[in-house]
């Protein structure tokens, strides 16, 4: 989680696992030290999700169902089924339902399937001395290897108070991206810190957008939202998403508040389109040709720095 996050939420130091300010990469077997200014942070996304939808319950005017939705029908409002049997009518529906999304499906159309991809991996649970042992302070881990990653992609490594979560990203698809990961775990020099712990197995989808054009589509109508993963807002390359989630469903909130959902799209596309826009226009040379070219200068860059030349 990005510290302008967490200022801006004033998201509790009891909630930061591990500052971040050093991401240690590997690609076309060279490794280079990444500085993050200002400081990131890890978090349990169980732990936040709960904190925030307590801060959410403190305004008397929202309503926490504990239900899922299974089905939308547009009469005039938005008309809500969900599995308990109960009917809710809305007048303006906001997408939040991550990646694929049901409700983008309702109000505009599904993500293509190529601009998806899976991750799969584990969160392991070890002693703090462990992590404190076998990883180095305030930094997170990428390597980049086609061994392991088939396609477009990178394995992270992210230690926490007391838990690893280790994690791969691919535009690949099939059985063998667990395979892979596995395999990762076993032989790589950085996975084998792993393979004596136990811990939870986890796939999800999440969207990688690789073109320019997708950002010029709407995340907004007339009585209609898509914020988060179900708005496509994930950075393609680093895989970062929480950051547009959190600050989309502001933007949305205060649209709403001021009357006209629309003022939503304008907004999200001040505050941080731009950023979308270049991840996705950078993604094909990132993963192309140019792609040794990149890292080189990227090393050279993180050198420079390093020894106090720029």
């Amino acid at each position: 989680m990005e510290n302008r996050v967490v200022e801006e939420f004033k998201i509790p130091t009891s909630l930061l696992e591990n500052e971040v300010k050093w991401s240690l990469a590997e690609r076309f077997g060279f490794r280079t030290k990444v500085l993050f200014d200002p400081s990131h942070f890890l978090v349990t996304r169980r732990d936040l999700d709960q904190y925030l939808l307590q801060r959410a319950l403190e305004n008397k005017s929202v309503t926490f169902f504990k239900e899922k939705v299974t089905d939308v029908v547009q009469k005039g409002n938005w008309l809500l089924r969900t599995n308990a049997g109960r009917h809710v009518e809305v007048k303006v529906l906001v997408g939040a339902d991550g990646c694929p999304s049901s409700i983008r499906n309702q109000v505009f159309k599904p993500i293509p399937q190529e601009f998806l991809a899976m991750t799969v991996g584990y969160d392991f649970s070890c002693p703090p001395e462990y992590v404190e042992k076998n990883f180095p302070k305030k930094t997170i881990e990428a390597y980049y290897s086609n061994k392991y990653v088939k396609k477009q992609g990178f394995i992270w490594i992210f230690p926490k108070k007391i838990t690893i979560n280790v994690g791969m990203g691919s535009r690949a698809t099939g059985r063998n991206l667990k395979k892979n990961m596995d395999d990762f775990i076993q032989s790589h020099p950085a996975g084998k810190r792993l393979k004596n712990l136990s811990g939870q197995f986890y796939a999800h989808l999440i969207p990688v957008i690789p073109t320019e054009k997708f950002f010029d589509l709407p995340c907004a109508g007339n009585n209609w939202a898509l914020i988060g993963d179900a708005a496509g807002h994930v950075n393609p390359i680093s895989g970062v998403g929480i950051t547009y989630a959190m600050k989309g469903g502001l933007l949305c909130g205060s649209a709403l508040l001021d009357g006209d959902v629309h003022l939503f799209e304008e907004r999200w596309r001040e505050e941080y389109g731009d950023e979308l826009y270049f991840a996705a226009k950078t993604f094909s040379r990132f993963y192309g040709r140019s792609g040794f070219l990149i890292w080189m200068g990227t090393i050279l860059q993180n050198f420079l720095a390093a020894h106090g030349r720029q």
